[in-house]
């Protein structure tokens, strides 16, 4: 997890110096999101950077929580927590006082899973396992601006797939993924 704050903190810093003037062609926004899913919730802090008004680079680092319920195929239960993080790209498309956006995300998870199920003998099992998951995911959404800040507040909708790259333990589940995200961003 160190590794996912250290590179985040100097890619930041990084944008943040090259964006010394205040030019709303090639600024950089920081700010935080609150993505649901149906099996969990991850916030995220947000460093998006634009190359001019049409595009954007995205950097995300959070926390993955996860509750899948009765989702899995493998397990009754499974529940976890893991750090990570998505680098992606946006386009932008103004449309009325907000504007439109459509981007691409590639998300990194490192996940601790806790599972239960019922053994051949009808006798409860229990286990944990480590998945270092992989998830590219498309997304769509809009955003307005607050009136009298640099701010603006978005809704977005995202569709991708969870892979599990690496497992450590009893398999878990893995899948297609919808998922619905409230951002909050402001001008640095």
């Amino acid at each position: 997890m160190k590794i996912y704050i250290a590179l985040f903190l100097v890619v930041a810093f990084g944008f943040i110096s090259l964006n010394a003037q205040d030019d709303q062609d090639n600024r950089t926004d920081l700010g935080v999101s609150l993505q649901l899913y149906p099996a969990g919730i991850i916030p995220t802090l947000n460093l998006e950077h634009y190359f001019d008004k049409k595009s954007s680079l995205l950097l995300r680092v959070g926390l993955n929580i996860v509750d899948r319920k009765d989702f899995s195929d493998f397990n009754q239960t499974e529940t976890g927590t893991g750090f990570g993080g998505s680098i992606g790209y946006r386009k932008h498309f103004p449309s009325g006082k907000g504007k439109f956006i459509a981007g691409i995300n590639l998300d990194i998870w490192s996940l601790t899973i806790d599972w239960t199920d019922i053994g051949p003998t009808d006798a409860p099992t229990s286990g944990g396992t480590y998945t270092l998951v992989i998830q590219p995911w498309l997304e769509g959404g809009y955003f307005l601006p607050i009136k009298n800040t640099k701010s603006q507040i978005g809704l977005t909708v995202g569709f991708g797939r969870e892979i599990n790259a690496i497992t450590s333990g009893d398999e878990v589940e893995q899948g297609f993924i919808g998922s619905v995200s409230l951002q909050y961003m402001f001008a640095l």
